[in-house]
């Protein structure tokens, strides 16, 4: 649809130096939708190496404001690969804050975010992104194919939901089944969603064609309502 605003997050395990072909396919998908009209914002993630590095900043002491920078470099790094690969599309250099974000956004260009602060999921960043640009569409791509009652890597029985309130989702993602274990939107993700009735459709991401099914209206995925 043009004039459509959408915020793409990305995960790290989808953007990182070992899946080129996947990042291709995400480039080419973005700049089939700004060519058909719409405005595209993403955040990337860390994944894999900004939690290899997190580690191995806490073994040698670092404290957790420390260690949260250096995987939001890392988070960063990926972003950059993302938008060197996007060409003209995007806006480089990769925002620092969300100052950085709005100037980027008012180019028109494809804007790509990493980390911004400590403390910060790149959830939390995705959601404060689309507040601060009026984005009321969030597609999340991940290494599941939705929201579920439970860690469906574990877990056998979980049940994938169609649609979940944002209410009940809290619900979900406040059950600890074990240390790092399933867990989607932190709570700050969940506030800024609820506060700016912002749709998230959570999809599995490793099929770049969930993308677009998307835009074009299929269901795919679970979508996460945050108003009524």
């Amino acid at each position: 649809m043009a004039g459509e605003k959408i915020l793409l997050k990305l995960s790290g395990k989808i953007v990182n130096p070992e899946s080129p072909e996947l990042i291709e396919r995400y480039v080419q998908v973005i700049k089939r939708a700004v060519d058909s009209g719409r405005r595209i914002a993403v955040v990337v993630g860390g994944g894999q190496q900004a939690r290899t590095y997190i580690r191995c900043a806490r073994a040698l002491g670092l404290n957790n404001a420390q260690a949260d920078m250096i995987g939001i470099e890392v988070a960063r790094i990926n972003a950059l690969l993302l938008a060197y690969a996007l060409g003209d599309y995007a806006y480089v250099p990769i925002p620092r804050s969300i100052e950085d974000v709005q100037r980027a956004w008012s180019t028109g260009k494809v804007v790509v975010v990493g980390g911004l602060q400590p403390g910060q999921s790149t959830a939390a960043v995705a959601a404060v992104v689309a507040e601060t640009l009026g984005i009321r569409r969030m597609l999340y791509a991940t290494d599941v194919d939705g929201v579920y009652d439970k860690d469906p890597k574990r877990f056998p029985d979980a049940k994938r939901f169609d649609s979940i309130s944002i209410d009940v989702l809290e619900q979900v993602m406040s059950q600890r089944f074990e240390a790092g274990g399933y867990e989607l939107l932190d709570p700050i993700a969940v506030q800024v969603i609820k506060r700016s009735c912002i749709e998230v459709v959570v999809f599995n991401g490793f099929d770049s064609g969930n993308f677009e099914k998307i835009l074009s209206g299929e269901v795919v995925g679970t979508k996460i309502i945050s108003c009524r």
